[in-house]
């Protein structure tokens, strides 16, 4: 979503990244470091703006070290965190019937010291957050900073254009702050040849 969406524009500047390193993440002949990296980039027109995007594999016991390593690059007065996530919709838990039709669907938690109400409905109990959206809202809950966790259930594994439109009307919210830009085609079918690729269901 964010590279169809928000970084489809010209108006980001790349001006960093953090890499991971563990088994999953080795650099082999033939890839390019940027695989193994987190890489962050600059509003622009809004400096204060700035997105993380974490497209590598990062270890379970690695998860609140680099949290805490990011924020710390961070300057903590006045931030606020809005996380983007997904899962398959295997993993959502209810007592109720549940239609495979109603994927995908957005679900959200918040920390104590986030204002105005999410965009979604709140994520029910006994369904939790793992991984690194885990990570960043506790280390944002012990941190008192404002952040809301948005997490897309799909029912379709890798990108495509109907799960990447799921996540609209959350930065549809933050107008003020990010522009959403017109999906440019070519990077929506990079990223869905990729995962073809790599899928043998149907082989």
């Amino acid at each position: 979503f964010v590279s169809v969406y928000v970084l489809g524009s010209a108006g980001w500047d790349a001006v960093g990244h953090a890499s991971v390193w563990n088994e999953r993440n080795r650099v082999v002949a033939g890839q390019s470091s940027e695989d193994s990296t987190c890489v962050f980039y600059r509003n622009k027109d809004s400096q204060s703006v700035l997105v993380c995007q974490v497209t590598c594999y990062i270890a379970e016991d690695q998860l609140f070290h680099w949290t805490e390593k990011v924020f710390g690059c961070l300057q903590q007065r006045g931030l606020n965190v809005t996380v983007l996530s997904d899962s398959s919709v295997a993993e959502y838990k209810t007592a109720d019937y549940f239609s495979s039709s109603s994927a995908p669907f957005l679900r959200s938690l918040r920390t104590g010291a986030s204002i105005g109400p999410p965009l979604c409905q709140t994520l029910e109990q006994p369904n939790i957050m793992t991984g690194l959206p885990a990570a960043v809202l506790s280390h944002c809950q012990v941190h008192h900073i404002p952040t809301i966790s948005y997490h897309c259930y799909s029912d379709v594994i890798g990108p495509n254009s109907i799960t990447v439109e799921t996540y609209k009307p959350v930065l549809a919210g933050l107008a003020k702050s990010i522009q959403l830009a017109s999906p440019n085609p070519d990077v929506l079918r990079k990223f869905v040849k990729a995962t073809d690729i790599q899928s043998n269901l149907y082989i």
